[in-house]
C-alpha cells in the first residue's frame, strides 16, 4: 500500500458488527493491518448492529477481541502492544440500528457527515455486509434510500461495498441481487468475497501456473488425463444446522470455493496480470463448463448425507440436504475437451483435505512392463500440509529394471516463516481499500457458476439421484461416480478414422460430451478444426493405435469402398480384445466377411449404419447397429 501519510481519509462501516464474522475475522484482520501500518492514517470504523451499545462499550469489546487474538496479558508481546491496542480501539464508533430501520440509516448518514466535516473532506466510504444473505436486499434498498452510497463528487472519495458469499441461493436470486446492487454501484465498486481466494496458497496458484515455463506446454488435454478438485471436511455442521440444512454441501463449497479453484487451474494466460484480465479468464472457464441435463446428472453425480445429520439442532427430521457430493464435469474449452473433472466435497468424512489433483496422461510407447499403466500426478494441497507434490517414476537400484514411484515435494509451511503468511481477510480488506479486485468474484463468474450448479440441484430435488447415507467419519462407500465406469469404455477414449463432414461433426459432438478422441484422415480436411477443438490428431493409422491404450475402440467413418484398405493398414497394430466399428454404411455381406476375418485375430468388428447427414451427426445421428 502507499504510505499511510499519503492515503486518503476513509470510513469503514461494518453492518453486523457484533456478529461472529466481525469478531473472529474482520476485527482481528483490521488489528493486524493497523499494527503493520497498512491502514489509512485517517480512518474511522463504524460498527452497525441491533445491540444498544455506546461508543465506549463498543471499544471495550474491540479491546477484548484484540486481547483474545494476542493471548493472555502476561506475555511481553501483549504488554508492549497494550498502548497500540488502545489507540486502535479509538478508531471504532458504534451506531445502533435494525437492518430494516430507515431512520437508523439516516442517523448513520448524519454521523458520517459529521466525520467528513471534522476532516474537512468527503472521505472514502467502504460498506462491509457481514450479515446473513437474507438481509442483503433490505440493506441494499435502505442504503439507496438513505443516500449513503452516493459519491460526493468525481474528484472526492470513492464508495465501495463488500458482500460476503453466498451471493444468492440460485441463478434467479443471484440475478435479482445483482440487479439491485447494480442500481447502487458500478461493477468496479462491488467486492464480492470468497475468502478462499485470499489464502496465500490460493494466491500462489497464479505464480505456480504462469511462472514455471515447464508446465505450460503440458497444460492441456494432450498431456492431462483428468483433474480432481477435493474439498473434504472431517467436521460436521458444528452448530450451523439450520443454515447448512438450507443450502447443502454443493452450495456451501461447490458453487464458490471449488469452482474458483478450478477456474484458476484451467484459465489461459491472461493478457496481463491486472484484475480485469484475470477475472475475465476465470469467468471464461466457468462459462465453458458443460451444463448437465437430467440424464447427465443421473450418470455423473452422486450425493449423500452422513448418519446423524437429521438429529442436529436446526435440521429438519426428514431433511434431504446433501452433506457430500461427487460430480464429474467437463469444460467445453479447446484446451480441455474430453478431460474429466471431478468435484468432490462434503462434511463428516474420513480426513480433511482441500486439494487439486492433476493426473497426466500415459504416453505411448512407454518404458513400462506389459499391462502396467504409469501416470504422473501433481497434487496441489491447500490444507493440510500446504504445498505442491509431484509423483515421478525412477529405476530402483539393482540388477533388474524395477521402476517405482517417488515424489518431488514443496512444503509451503516448511519453506517460509509462518509469520510471513497473511490471513485471507487481511489481504481482502487491504485490497478493497486499495481498489484491487483481483481476488474478488465478478458478476460474470457468479452467474456462470450458478448456471452450472442450478440444473444439478434441481435434478437432485426431483429425486433423479437418490440421497444415500454414509457413516460419519468414513469415506462414503458410494463415493465413486456411477457413470464413470459403466459400459465397455471406462475412460471414454476412442480412435476415429475419417474426418469428412459427418466424421468431423461426430468428433466435435464426442468431444463436447467428454470423450478423448485420437483422430486421423489421409487428407488435411478438418484436421486443424478438430485439433483446435481438443482432439489428438495423428498422421498415420499406426499412430491411432499407438496413442490408445488396449483394449482399443476405433471408429471408421470412411467411404465403404475404402474400409478394406484401412483395415489392412490398421490390423498389424491391433491386439486381441480391440474393437473396430464401421460407420460407413457398407454392404452387409462385406461386413459379415470382415467380421469373420478380424475374429480370427481376436478383434471384434461391428457394422453400424449412420444416417442423418452432417447436421444429424452434429445434433445426434441415427445409429443402426448390425446393418
Amino acid at each position: 500500500m502507499a504510505e499511510a501519510e499519503e492515503s486518503f481519509p476513509t470510513i469503514l462501516v461494518i453492518f453486523g458488527a457484533t456478529g461472529d464474522l466481525a469478531r473472529r475475522k474482520l476485527i482481528p484482520a483490521l488489528w493486524q493491518l493497523y499494527r503493520n501500518k497498512q491502514l489509512p492514517l485517517l480512518l474511522q470504523i463504524v460498527g452497525y448492529s441491533r445491540q444498544n451499545l455506546s461508543d465506549e462499550a463498543w471499544r471495550v469489546t474491540v479491546g477484548e477481541i484484540v486481547r483474545e487474538k494476542e493471548g493472555p496479558p502476561s506475555p511481553a508481546s501483549w504488554r508492549a502492544s497494550a498502548g497500540e491496542a488502545a489507540a486502535f480501539a479509538k478508531l471504532f464508533v458504534y451506531q445502533q440500528g435494525l437492518f430494516g430501520d430507515v431512520s437508523a440509516y439516516k442517523k448513520l448518514a448524519h454521523r458520517l457527515g459529521r466525520q467528513d466535516n471534522a476532516w474537512k473532506t468527503c472521505a472514502n466510504k467502504l460498506f462491509y455486509l457481514a450479515v446473513p444473505p437474507q438481509h442483503y436486499q433490505t440493506l441494499f434498498e435502505n442504503l439507496a434510500e438513505s443516500g449513503l452510497t452516493e459519491p460526493c463528487g468525481p474528484d472526492e472519495g470513492w464508495t465501495r461495498v463488500i458482500v460476503e458469499k453466498p451471493f444468492g441461493r440460485d441463478l434467479t436470486t443471484a440475478e435479482a441481487l445483482d440487479s439491485l446492487l447494480g442500481k447502487l454501484f458500478r461493477e468496479e465498486q462491488i467486492y464480492r468475497i470468497d475468502h478462499y481466494l485470499g489464502k496465500d496458497t490460493v494466491r500462489n496458484i497464479l505464480a505456480f501456473r504462469f511462472s514455471n515455463a515447464f508446465l505450460q506446454p503440458a497444460w492441456n488435454n494432450r498431456s492431462i488425463e483428468a483433474i480432481h478438485v477435493n474439498f473434504l471436511e472431517q467436521a460436521g455442521v458444528d452448530g450451523r444446522g439450520a443454515f447448512y440444512d438450507g443450502i447443502g454441501a454443493l452450495r456451501d463449497v461447490g458453487q464458490n470455493h471449488m469452482l474458483q479453484l478450478l477456474a484458476l487451474f484451467l484459465m489461459d494466460t491472461p493478457q496481463s496480470f491486472a484484475a480485469d484480465a484475470i477475472r475475465q479468464e476465470r469467468a471464461r472457464v466457468l462459462q465453458g463448463l458443460t451444463i448437465l441435463d437430467e440424464q447427465d446428472v443421473a450418470r455423473q453425480t452422486v450425493r449423500g448425507q452422513y448418519d446423524g445429520f437429521r438429529t442436529t439442532d436446526g435440521v429438519a427430521p426428514d431433511s434431504a440436504t446433501e452433506t457430500f457430493f461427487n460430480i464429474q464435469a467437463y469444460a467445453n474449452l479447446p484446451a480441455w475437451h474430453g478431460v474429466p473433472i471431478t468435484l468432490a466435497g462434503g462434511k463428516g468424512l474420513a480426513e480433511p483435505v482441500a486439494e487439486i489433483v492433476v493426473r497426466f496422461r500415459h504416453q505411448t510407447p512407454c518404458l513400462c512392463p506389459p499391462g502396467v499403466h504409469y501416470t504422473n500426478e501433481l497434487r496441489y494441497r491447500l490444507q493440510p500440509d500446504e504445498g505442491a507434490f509431484m509423483s515421478f517414476w525412477v529405476k530402483k537400484p539393482g540388477a533388474g529394471m524395477v521402476i517405482e514411484q517417488k515424489d518431488f515435494a514443496f512444503d509451503y509451511r516448511q519453506a517460509y516463516d509462518s509469520n510471513t503468511f497473511v490471513d485471507a481477510y487481511e489481504k481482502l480488506l487491504l485490497d478493497a481499500i486499495l481498489g484491487d479486485q483481483t481476488l474478488f468474484v465478478s458478476t460474470d463468474e457468479i452467474m456462470a457458476s450458478w448456471r452450472f450448479i442450478d440444473p444439478i440441484i434441481r435434478a437432485w430435488q426431483q429425486g433423479v439421484v437418490p440421497l444415500q447415507v454414509y457413516k460419519f467419519g468414513e469415506r462414503p462407500h458410494f463415493a465413486s461416480l456411477r457413470g464413470a465406469s459403466r459400459g465397455s469404455w471406462p475412460t471414454k477414449t476412442v480412435g476415429f478414422v475419417g474426418l469428412g463432414k459427418m466424421g468431423s461433426n461426430m468428433v466435435a459432438r464426442l468431444l463436447e460430451h467428454g470423450w478423448q478422441v485420437v483422430a486421423y484422415d489421409k487428407t488435411q480436411n478438418s484436421k486443424l478444426k478438430i485439433q483446435n477443438l481438443g482432439a489428438t490428431v495423428v498422421d498415420t493409422l499406426a499412430a491411432v493405435a499407438q496413442k490408445l491404450t488396449a483394449p482399443r475402440v476405433i471408429w471408421l467413418m470412411v467411404p465403404h469402398q475404402a474400409v478394406d484398405e484401412v483395415l489392412n493398414d490398421l490390423l498389424p497394430h491391433l491386439v486381441p480384445g480391440d474393437t473396430v466399428i464401421d460407420g460407413g454404411n457398407s454392404f452387409y455381406k462385406d461386413s459379415v466377411r470382415r467380421a469373420d476375418e478380424l475374429r480370427r485375430s481376436g478383434i471384434t468388428f461391428l457394422d453400424v449404419g449412420v444416417s442423418g447427414g452432417p447436421s444429424g451427426a452434429r445434433a445426434g445421428a441415427c445409429l443402426m447397429v448390425g446393418g
